[in-house]
C-alpha cells in the first residue's frame, strides 16, 4: 500500500524540469479559432514544452521548440465567403446543413494538403515520442485519428467555441436546455430561461442531436476509416479524451453544472495591450480625438466589405453624424473615396490592444465570442451586428445584462444604427454594467492560459486524468436518465397493484362464495 501511495504521489508531482513533447492540431478554418488556440500553444513553449502542430495559420514568431505544419493555400473560410444577406434568417434546418457541411468540406480541405501529407510522414517515419494530444475538438472531429497513428495517447480536447453540447457529451456531462441554451450563452446570476427560451432550446437540441447521430457522426466514421487506415471508430478513439478546454467564463457565460474533466478557460486570447503603431495612436488619442473614438470590426469570418452597398452606406452616414472619430476594420479599398472625415479604415487592425485604449467609447461588433470576450476584458460596451451561430446568443446575452445593443443587418437603416450607436456612446449605464463583467471576467487566480497550460501538463503526468473521469461515460444513455430504475420501478408498481387486484378478486370470490353456501343451507 505503501508503494502504491508513493506512486500515486509521483504521478501528480509537478513535471519540474521535464518538458513534454505534445502534438498540437487546431484545424478549424477559422482564424479566430486559431488566435485562440494559438495562446496555448505559446504558453506551453513559454514554460518549455516541445510542440509539434498543424495549424492553419503560421506562428506570429518562431521557436526552436516549435515543428510547425501550415495548411498551404486558402482555408475553406476564405474560399467560401458567407452571405451575409440570407444567413441571418436560417431555419434550423438550413443553420444544421450550413455547420456541418462546413465541418466537412474544411475537413476536407486539409486532409488534402501537402502539410497533413507532411505531418503524417514525421509521425509514420520518425515515429515522435508524444506526451499528449491537444486536438481542437468539436467541427473538426476526424482528426482524432491522429491519435490512433501517435499510439493512443491522452488527449486534451479544446473548443474556442463556447460550449458545444457534444463536449458536455464526449465528457459525460449533463446537459439540460432549460438551462444552458443551445448552442448559446448562458443564462447570468441565475437568470432562468423564459418558456419560449426553453422551448427554442429543446426544438434546437432534438434538431441537432438527431442530425449528428444520425448523420454527422457517421461521415465522421467514414473520414477516419478514409485517412487513418486501421483507426478505430470514432466512439473508440473519444474515449482517449482526459479532459476538455472550452471557451467560456461564468461572469460572461453564466453558471453551468459541469464534471471536473471540463475545464473553463474563457478568454485566453485576451491580454494586456501592446504598444499601437504611431499612426493608429495618432488618430485616436485624446487630443486627435476630444470626444473619444468608436472600433468596428467584424472579426476574421465576417468581411465588412461584403455588406451591401446600402447598408454600408447607411452606417457611414450614421457616423458622420457623431463626434467621436471612428477606426473601422475594412478589407477592401472601394470605400476610401465615400469616407466622412472622421471615419478612417484599415485592412486589419490589433483589436485587442485597441480596445485597451482608455479613449475608447464603443466597440461596433458582430457579437463574435472572441470579440465580445476582448471587449469585456478591456470593459468597452457593445453595439452588436450579429449574423450566425453563436454571435446571435451574444448578442441576446449582451443585451439581457445590459453591456450592450443590438441592430439586426438585413434591417438596420442609417436613423435605426445611430440611435443605437449614440445610446450606447451616451448612456452610462452600458459602461457601468460592463465595468461589473470586466471586474468578475478578471478576478481569476491565474490566467485562463496558464490554467489551460497547467492542465495539459497534469493530463501528461497523471496519464490521463483518470480520477477526473465521469462515471457517466460508463453507463448507457438510458442508465444515465435513469430509465431502467423506472422501468423497475413501474414494473414493480404494476406487479403489486396485480397482485391486490388478485387477491381481491380472490376475497370477493371467497366472501361471495360463503353467502351463497348460506343461502343455500336456510
Amino acid at each position: 500500500m505503501l508503494l502504491v501511495a508513493l506512486a500515486t504521489l509521483a504521478a501528480l508531482a509537478p513535471c519540474g524540469a521535464s518538458p513534454l513533447n505534445v502534438l498540437f492540431v487546431s484545424t478549424v478554418s477559422s482564424p479566430s479559432h486559431y488566435i485562440w488556440v494559438s495562446s496555448l500553444a505559446g504558453e506551453l513553449l513559454r514554460r518549455g514544452h516541445h510542440v509539434t502542430e498543424l495549424v492553419i495559420k503560421p506562428p506570429a514568431t518562431p521557436h526552436p521548440n516549435r515543428t510547425s505544419f501550415v495548411i498551404d493555400g486558402k482555408i475553406y473560410a476564405e474560399t467560401t465567403p458567407v452571405d451575409l444577406e440570407t444567413i441571418y434568417d436560417h431555419s434550423l434546418f438550413e443553420e444544421i446543413h450550413f455547420l456541418y457541411d462546413f465541418c466537412r468540406d474544411s475537413a476536407n480541405i486539409v486532409f488534402e494538403s501537402k502539410a497533413f501529407a507532411d505531418l503524417l510522414k514525421l509521425l509514420k517515419q520518425k515515429k515522435p515520442d508524444f506526451d499528449v494530444f491537444v486536438l481542437d475538438f468539436p467541427l473538426q472531429e476526424p482528426f482524432i485519428g491522429l491519435n490512433y497513428v501517435i499510439g493512443r495517447k491522452p488527449m486534451v480536447a479544446m473548443t474556442a467555441y463556447n460550449l458545444p453540447v457534444e463536449v458536455l457529451t464526449l465528457m459525460g456531462s449533463p446537459y439540460f436546455p432549460s438551462l444552458l441554451p443551445y448552442s448559446g450563452v448562458g443564462a447570468h446570476g441565475g437568470d432562468p430561461l423564459t418558456f419560449t427560451e426553453r422551448l427554442y432550446s429543446v426544438c434546437r437540441w432534438i434538431g441537432f442531436t438527431t442530425y449528428i447521430n444520425w448523420v454527422y457522426r457517421p461521415d465522421v466514421d467514414k473520414m477516419i476509416a478514409e485517412n487513418f487506415p486501421g483507426a478505430p471508430p470514432l466512439a473508440e478513439l473519444e474515449k482517449d479524451v482526459a479532459i476538455s478546454l472550452v471557451n467560456t467564463n461564468p461572469a460572461l457565460h453564466g453558471a453551468m453544472p459541469l464534471v471536473p474533466s471540463i475545464v473553463e478557460v474563457g478568454g485566453m486570447q485576451a491580454r494586456p495591450p501592446k504598444p499601437l503603431p504611431a499612426d493608429i495612436l495618432e488618430w485616436i488619442n485624446e487630443k486627435a480625438a476630444p470626444h473619444g473614438f468608436v472600433f468596428m470590426s467584424f472579426g476574421t469570418n465576417v468581411r465588412a466589405a461584403s455588406l451591401n452597398k446600402g447598408s454600408r452606406d447607411a452606417i457611414l452616414r450614421a457616423f458622420a453624424r457623431i463626434k467621436q472619430r471612428v477606426l473601422w476594420k475594412y478589407e477592401d479599398d472601394d470605400i476610401l473615396d465615400k469616407l466622412p472625415p472622421n471615419v478612417r479604415v484599415s485592412k486589419w487592425l490589433p483589436q485587442n490592444d485597441i480596445l485597451a485604449h482608455p479613449n475608447i467609447r464603443c466597440f461596433v461588433s458582430h457579437n463574435g465570442g472572441l470579440s465580445t470576450q476582448e471587449a469585456s476584458y478591456h470593459g468597452v460596451p457593445i453595439l452588436g451586428m450579429p449574423f450566425f451561430a453563436d454571435q446571435l446568443g451574444y448578442a441576446k446575452k449582451g443585451e439581457r445584462i445590459g453591456i450592450s445593443r443590438t441592430v439586426i443587418y438585413r434591417t438596420a437603416t442609417e436613423e435605426a444604427f445611430y440611435e443605437a450607436l449614440t445610446d450606447v456612446i451616451n448612456n452610462p449605464k452600458y459602461r457601468a454594467n460592463m465595468k461589473v463583467v470586466q471586474n468578475a471576467v478578471r478576478d481569476q487566480k491565474e490566467t485562463p492560459v496558464e490554467r489551460a497550460a497547467w492542465y495539459v501538463e497534469m493530463v501528461a503526468r497523471t496519464g490521463g486524468a483518470p480520477h477526473l473521469r465521469s462515471p457517466a461515460l460508463r453507463l448507457r444513455w438510458y442508465e444515465v436518465w435513469m430509465l431502467d430504475i423506472l422501468a423497475a420501478a413501474a414494473l414493480a408498481v404494476g406487479l403489486a397493484l396485480w397482485l391486490v387486484r388478485r387477491l381481491l378478486g380472490a376475497l370477493c370470490s371467497s366472501g361471495g362464495a360463503r353467502r351463497r353456501t348460506k343461502a343455500k343451507a336456510h
